[in-house]
């Protein structure tokens, strides 16, 4: 096995973690977690701090009212980890949390479908389906490729993957630790562009107020 295979297949364990089937994982240089949650259209102020399988709970129960997001540290970064939703590919979300720092994000859904995106300052930079990673939008698009290069794009599981190239470009090597301990879960108020389980469909909605959207 080479060695962008071997890279690929440490990170297997995802397929056994609560946001196997579909998901969204944003890692933001910075440990300002309340910064991040604001750039997501989240409201920090309404958080509240569960393990990962309560947050995934609750993000099921919840997704037909409103998106949730839950944060933690690790390290010097911040991890956005969404259960089913995806609000870190909205640009302007990636845009915003990038602002003064740099972040990777993955998302996938259970279709199978599943992108990449890097975004440095309040630029996304890169923007790429892993199925097809020649295709790439952005302002510099090909910022990333020494470091996609060697990886087995179009043999490998596209979840791992990606997670393959997030330890490349960020140093912060993906792995079961990421959902241990307490999130910080917060309800995405900014709903007038939240995502759907389908990140390639949009849908408008209302903001929403007080405790709206949590379960009883």
């Amino acid at each position: 096995m080479d060695s962008g295979s071997s890279e690929v297949g440490r990170h297997g364990w995802i397929h056994d973690s609560a946001v196997r089937d579909a998901g969204c994982l944003t890692l933001v240089r910075g440990t300002d977690t309340y910064r991040v949650a604001r750039a997501f259209g989240a409201d920090p102020t309404r958080g509240r701090h569960w393990n990962f399988e309560e947050f995934c709970e609750e993000a099921f129960a919840c997704a037909d009212k409103q998106s949730l997001i839950g944060l933690r540290r690790l390290g010097e970064w911040t991890l956005v980890a969404e259960e089913s939703r995806f609000e870190g590919t909205r640009p302007e979300a990636l845009a915003a949390a990038s602002t003064g720092t740099r972040l990777v994000s993955v998302h996938w859904d259970i279709g199978g479908r599943g992108g990449f995106s890097h975004a440095v300052n309040g630029e996304v930079r890169t923007r790429f389906e892993a199925v097809l990673p020649e295709y790439r939008i952005g302002t510099r698009p090909d910022d990333l490729e020494p470091l996609r290069a060697g990886l087995p794009w179009h043999e490998a599981d596209r979840v791992p993957l990606m997670l393959a190239l997030v330890a490349r470009v960020t140093g912060c090597v993906p792995g079961p630790d990421w959902f241990a301990g307490q999130f910080l879960t917060c309800p995405v108020v900014e709903a007038h562009r939240s995502a759907t389980a389908d990140p390639d469909v949009r849908r408008d909605g209302s903001l929403l107020d007080g405790s709206a959207g949590w379960r009883a």
